[in-house]
Protein backbone atom coordinates (compact mmCIF):
# COMPACT_ATOMS: atom_id res chain seq x y z
CA UNK A 1 0.00 0.00 0.00
CA UNK A 2 1.45 3.46 -0.71
CA UNK A 3 1.23 5.85 1.83
CA UNK A 4 -0.52 9.17 2.29
CA UNK A 5 1.29 11.53 4.61
CA UNK A 6 0.16 14.74 5.86
CA UNK A 7 0.30 17.10 8.52
CA UNK A 8 -2.03 16.61 11.28
CA UNK A 9 -4.78 19.44 11.33
CA UNK A 10 -7.53 19.52 13.87
CA UNK A 11 -9.94 20.98 11.30
CA UNK A 12 -9.44 18.01 8.75
CA UNK A 13 -8.54 15.02 11.37
CA UNK A 14 -11.01 15.56 13.84
CA UNK A 15 -12.44 12.10 13.88
CA UNK A 16 -9.12 10.60 13.64
CA UNK A 17 -8.07 7.47 15.67
CA UNK A 18 -5.13 5.48 16.90
CA UNK A 19 -5.45 1.57 16.94
CA UNK A 20 -2.82 1.96 20.19
CA UNK A 21 -3.62 -1.23 20.93
CA UNK A 22 -2.81 -3.33 18.13
CA UNK A 23 0.73 -3.83 18.16
CA UNK A 24 3.35 -2.86 15.84
CA UNK A 25 3.22 -6.07 13.25
CA UNK A 26 3.86 -3.53 10.31
CA UNK A 27 7.30 -3.83 11.59
CA UNK A 28 7.77 -7.81 10.52
CA UNK A 29 9.15 -6.82 7.25
CA UNK A 30 11.62 -4.12 8.32
CA UNK A 31 15.25 -5.36 8.62
CA UNK A 32 16.66 -1.87 9.47
CA UNK A 33 15.65 1.17 11.04
CA UNK A 34 17.17 4.67 11.88
CA UNK A 35 18.29 5.67 15.19
CA UNK A 36 19.34 7.99 16.70
CA UNK A 37 22.57 8.16 19.28
CA UNK A 38 20.16 8.83 22.64
CA UNK A 39 19.40 5.14 22.25
CA UNK A 40 22.26 3.35 20.82
CA UNK A 41 23.05 1.58 24.26
CA UNK A 42 19.62 0.36 23.91
CA UNK A 43 19.97 -0.69 20.35
CA UNK A 44 23.51 -2.49 21.32
CA UNK A 45 22.30 -5.01 23.97
CA UNK A 46 20.11 -6.30 20.82
CA UNK A 47 21.45 -5.91 17.68
CA UNK A 48 23.97 -4.45 15.58
CA UNK A 49 24.48 -0.47 14.76
CA UNK A 50 25.19 0.32 11.06
CA UNK A 51 25.82 3.45 8.99
CA UNK A 52 24.30 3.77 5.10
CA UNK A 53 24.51 5.81 2.47
CA UNK A 54 21.41 8.19 2.20
CA UNK A 55 20.19 7.89 -1.52
CA UNK A 56 19.27 11.78 -1.90
CA UNK A 57 21.32 13.18 0.06
CA UNK A 58 24.56 10.86 -0.12
CA UNK A 59 25.31 11.64 4.08
CA UNK A 60 25.48 8.55 6.30
CA UNK A 61 22.08 8.02 8.22
CA UNK A 62 22.45 5.19 11.88
CA UNK A 63 20.62 2.48 11.50
CA UNK A 64 19.58 -0.40 13.71
CA UNK A 65 19.96 -3.52 11.95
CA UNK A 66 16.76 -6.01 12.78
CA UNK A 67 17.70 -8.93 9.95
CA UNK A 68 20.23 -10.61 7.75
CA UNK A 69 18.07 -10.52 4.94
CA UNK A 70 15.80 -8.22 3.24
CA UNK A 71 12.04 -7.34 4.33
CA UNK A 72 12.76 -10.42 7.54
CA UNK A 73 12.83 -8.85 11.19
CA UNK A 74 14.18 -11.29 13.01
CA UNK A 75 12.79 -9.70 16.67
CA UNK A 76 9.23 -9.74 15.28
CA UNK A 77 7.71 -13.63 15.91
CA UNK A 78 5.08 -14.81 16.78
CA UNK A 79 2.97 -11.59 16.93
CA UNK A 80 4.99 -10.03 19.68
CA UNK A 81 8.13 -8.20 19.65
CA UNK A 82 11.28 -10.15 21.19
CA UNK A 83 13.56 -7.95 21.97
CA UNK A 84 14.58 -5.28 25.26
CA UNK A 85 14.42 -2.21 23.33
CA UNK A 86 11.73 -0.62 20.34
CA UNK A 87 13.75 1.84 18.06
CA UNK A 88 12.10 5.15 18.28
CA UNK A 89 11.47 5.07 14.83
CA UNK A 90 9.27 1.97 14.90
CA UNK A 91 7.50 3.28 18.02
CA UNK A 92 6.74 6.76 16.26
CA UNK A 93 4.81 5.00 13.40
CA UNK A 94 2.27 6.23 11.55
CA UNK A 95 3.68 9.21 12.15
CA UNK A 96 6.26 11.68 11.21
CA UNK A 97 7.36 15.35 10.74
CA UNK A 98 5.83 17.65 8.40
CA UNK A 99 6.37 21.32 7.58
CA UNK A 100 3.88 23.58 8.64
CA UNK A 101 1.43 25.99 6.71
CA UNK A 102 4.62 26.29 4.48
CA UNK A 103 6.85 27.56 7.43
CA UNK A 104 9.98 26.34 8.66
CA UNK A 105 8.25 25.19 12.19
CA UNK A 106 8.05 20.89 11.90
CA UNK A 107 4.53 19.56 13.46
CA UNK A 108 3.03 16.36 13.23
CA UNK A 109 2.36 14.36 9.81
CA UNK A 110 0.47 11.52 9.65
CA UNK A 111 0.00 8.27 7.14
CA UNK A 112 -3.52 8.20 6.86
CA UNK A 113 -3.30 4.86 4.62
CA UNK A 114 -1.52 3.30 7.65
CA UNK A 115 -3.37 0.48 8.92
CA UNK A 116 -3.28 1.92 12.34
CA UNK A 117 -5.08 5.01 11.87
CA UNK A 118 -8.99 4.79 11.55
CA UNK A 119 -11.91 6.88 12.52
CA UNK A 120 -13.84 4.47 13.86
CA UNK A 121 -12.02 2.55 16.65
CA UNK A 122 -8.98 3.22 18.40
CA UNK A 123 -7.34 6.47 20.53
CA UNK A 124 -8.14 9.86 19.26
CA UNK A 125 -6.16 12.69 18.26
CA UNK A 126 -8.39 15.34 19.65
CA UNK A 127 -11.84 15.77 22.18
CA UNK A 128 -15.05 16.99 20.87
CA UNK A 129 -14.02 20.47 21.57
CA UNK A 130 -11.27 20.27 18.74
CA UNK A 131 -8.26 20.00 21.54
CA UNK A 132 -5.42 17.67 21.14
CA UNK A 133 -5.95 14.67 23.49
CA UNK A 134 -3.03 13.67 26.36
CA UNK A 135 -2.59 11.22 23.86
CA UNK A 136 -1.76 13.08 20.96
CA UNK A 137 0.40 15.49 23.39
CA UNK A 138 2.45 13.12 24.25
CA UNK A 139 2.83 12.12 20.32
CA UNK A 140 4.27 15.41 19.65
CA UNK A 141 6.26 15.95 22.49
CA UNK A 142 7.53 12.01 21.18
CA UNK A 143 8.15 13.30 17.71
CA UNK A 144 10.21 16.74 18.78
CA UNK A 145 12.35 14.42 20.87
CA UNK A 146 12.77 12.23 18.14
CA UNK A 147 13.69 15.37 15.87
CA UNK A 148 16.28 16.65 17.72
CA UNK A 149 17.93 12.90 18.61
CA UNK A 150 18.41 13.15 14.57
CA UNK A 151 19.79 16.82 14.65
CA UNK A 152 22.15 15.43 17.19
CA UNK A 153 22.85 11.97 15.04
CA UNK A 154 23.49 13.92 11.93
CA UNK A 155 26.22 16.12 13.62
CA UNK A 156 27.41 12.83 15.07
CA UNK A 157 27.76 11.04 11.38
CA UNK A 158 29.33 14.58 10.12
CA UNK A 159 31.53 14.44 12.61
CA UNK A 160 32.80 10.45 12.10
CA UNK A 161 32.37 11.66 8.45
CA UNK A 162 35.10 14.52 8.99
CA UNK A 163 37.83 12.08 10.96
CA UNK A 164 37.94 9.82 7.92
CA UNK A 165 35.87 6.72 10.66
CA UNK A 166 33.58 5.02 8.35
CA UNK A 167 34.55 1.87 6.65
CA UNK A 168 32.61 -0.22 4.34
CA UNK A 169 32.04 -4.09 5.14
CA UNK A 170 30.66 -7.07 3.93
CA UNK A 171 28.53 -8.93 5.66
CA UNK A 172 29.49 -12.36 4.31
CA UNK A 173 27.30 -15.57 5.04
CA UNK A 174 27.51 -19.20 4.58
CA UNK A 175 24.40 -21.85 5.01
CA UNK A 176 24.60 -25.53 5.67
CA UNK A 177 24.52 -26.57 2.32
CA UNK A 178 27.77 -24.83 1.47
CA UNK A 179 26.55 -21.70 -0.55
CA UNK A 180 28.00 -18.55 0.69
CA UNK A 181 26.01 -15.02 0.04
CA UNK A 182 27.21 -11.15 0.69
CA UNK A 183 25.56 -7.87 1.58
CA UNK A 184 27.35 -5.04 0.86
CA UNK A 185 26.59 -1.21 0.89
CA UNK A 186 26.88 -1.16 4.79
CA UNK A 187 29.04 0.87 6.90
CA UNK A 188 30.81 0.82 10.52
CA UNK A 189 33.15 2.86 12.60
CA UNK A 190 36.55 1.60 12.42
CA UNK A 191 38.38 0.93 15.66
CA UNK A 192 42.17 0.99 13.52
CA UNK A 193 41.37 4.24 12.60
CA UNK A 194 39.94 5.73 15.88
CA UNK A 195 42.86 4.13 17.54
CA UNK A 196 45.52 6.61 15.10
CA UNK A 197 43.72 9.78 15.07
CA UNK A 198 45.52 12.75 17.49
CA UNK A 199 45.05 13.46 21.20
CA UNK A 200 43.36 16.95 20.10
CA UNK A 201 41.00 14.61 17.67
CA UNK A 202 40.25 12.26 21.03
CA UNK A 203 39.79 15.07 23.23
CA UNK A 204 36.86 17.09 20.77
CA UNK A 205 35.17 13.49 20.55
CA UNK A 206 34.89 12.83 23.97
CA UNK A 207 34.36 16.34 25.02
CA UNK A 208 30.97 16.78 22.24
CA UNK A 209 29.78 12.95 23.66
CA UNK A 210 30.37 10.92 20.15
CA UNK A 211 33.24 9.03 21.67
CA UNK A 212 31.40 6.65 23.91
CA UNK A 213 28.81 6.50 21.06
CA UNK A 214 31.67 5.21 18.74
CA UNK A 215 32.68 2.46 21.22
CA UNK A 216 29.08 1.49 21.43
CA UNK A 217 28.34 1.40 17.80
CA UNK A 218 31.88 -0.53 17.11
CA UNK A 219 31.23 -3.14 20.09
CA UNK A 220 27.66 -3.53 18.85
CA UNK A 221 28.75 -5.45 15.29
CA UNK A 222 29.04 -8.25 17.40
CA UNK A 223 25.32 -8.73 17.36
CA UNK A 224 25.63 -10.20 14.16
CA UNK A 225 26.73 -13.39 15.92
CA UNK A 226 22.77 -12.88 17.73
CA UNK A 227 20.99 -12.40 14.57
CA UNK A 228 22.55 -15.26 13.15
CA UNK A 229 21.29 -17.16 15.92
CA UNK A 230 17.92 -16.05 16.18
CA UNK A 231 18.01 -16.45 12.10
CA UNK A 232 18.91 -20.20 13.16
CA UNK A 233 16.26 -20.99 15.59
CA UNK A 234 13.15 -20.34 12.92
CA UNK A 235 12.71 -22.23 10.08
CA UNK A 236 14.61 -22.78 6.95
CA UNK A 237 18.19 -23.18 5.98
CA UNK A 238 20.47 -22.54 9.21
CA UNK A 239 23.59 -20.31 8.50
CA UNK A 240 26.76 -21.81 9.87
CA UNK A 241 29.28 -19.24 9.47
CA UNK A 242 29.37 -15.60 9.19
CA UNK A 243 32.30 -12.90 8.59
CA UNK A 244 32.54 -9.00 8.67
CA UNK A 245 35.32 -8.18 5.93
CA UNK A 246 36.40 -4.34 6.27
CA UNK A 247 36.93 -2.89 3.04
CA UNK A 248 39.99 -0.79 3.42
CA UNK A 249 40.95 -2.36 7.07
CA UNK A 250 43.34 -4.23 8.85
CA UNK A 251 40.96 -7.47 9.42
CA UNK A 252 37.42 -8.91 9.93
CA UNK A 253 35.34 -8.00 13.17
CA UNK A 254 33.67 -11.67 13.47
CA UNK A 255 34.45 -14.45 11.79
Amino acid sequence: MTTNIVAVSAEEHKNLKIKTDAGISFSENIHIIPVVVSEFADVAANCPIIFVKDEKSDRMRVAAMLGIEVEKNLFFEDGAWQATHVPLNIGRVPFSFAPLDESKTLGAAIDLNHKLVSEEEGTPLFDEKGEPTDYFKWVNSFLNNLFQGEMITQKFTDELAKHDLLREFHLQIEDESGTKSELVGLFTPSANLLQKLSDTAILELSKSGYLAALHVAIQSMAQVKRLVQLHNKREGTNIRGVNIKMIGDEQPIVQ
